[in-house]
């Protein structure tokens, strides 16, 4: 990867403050408008979050890449490969967060369907860390789209990269400087998302467990 094309991607992209083990789904047993909205709405959020970080994961491949673009000769058509699928995976995701972010206003406004203040709280952190996870799903959205614009303008026809993309001079950066994936704060990011969605499923299925299955029923759901 060139410097120029770096540096450019360092301006364009929005500042942003892998994954881990499979999460459960909330079933309902008791039927009550407060469980009712705790399923729907959580699963209705969760099951497209889980599907954005599998689009992440192919992102991370084609990032990775990246990274190592000019280290071949036939670099044209490799940019050409990582741009369109780029492109192909950060439509994914824009299209993905409306759906999502309505499923965690409405889980949110399920508090509100209870008496008792342990289960509303319950909803409520279920629903923050949700968001939370969301709105960093959201940054890489972003960043991703604003790199596949530049990707699409970038004049891969015309570049003339040193070997491996780098000059001795650059050779002599700090690696994190050269890497794509630092500018995006792609792992972290991840991270962040990963450790969030874990909580919001503990939380929820804590409070299912306490106010939506009968006394020793509890079981978790198939992964989706």
């Amino acid at each position: 990867m060139s410097v120029l094309f770096i540096a450019i991607l360092a301006v364009v992209l929005p500042t942003a403050a892998p994954t881990g083990q499979p999460l459960k789904t909330i079933i309902t047993v008791i039927s009550s408008p407060y469980c009712n909205s705790l399923a729907a709405h959580f699963n209705g959020a969760l099951i497209p979050m889980l599907g954005n970080d599998r689009t992440l994961d192919a992102t991370s491949v084609q990032l990775d890449d990246l990274n190592k673009l000019f280290s071949e000769p036939n670099y044209v058509q490799r940019y050409l490969h990582v741009r369109d699928n780029i492109l192909k995976e950060e439509t994914a995701l824009n299209e993905s967060l409306a759906q999502i972010q309505a499923q965690i206003n409405q889980l949110r406004e399920g508090s509100k369907l209870t008496t008792d203040p342990q289960a509303a709280t319950q909803v409520h952190e279920a629903a923050q860390d949700l968001q939370t996870a969301y709105d960093h799903q959201r940054q890489l959205s972003i960043d991703l789209q604003n790199m596949s614009e530049y990707m699409q303008r970038y004049p891969i026809q015309r570049a003339n990269p040193a070997l491996g993309g780098f000059d001795p001079t650059e050779m002599r950066e700090p690696a994190e400087e050269r890497d794509i994936k630092s500018y995006l704060k792609f792992n972290s990011q991840r991270a962040t998302i990963d450790a969030n969605e874990t909580k919001a499923v503990d939380i929820a299925y804590t409070a299912a467990e306490n106010n939506c299955m009968p006394k020793g029923s509890a079981s978790p759901s198939p992964h989706p």
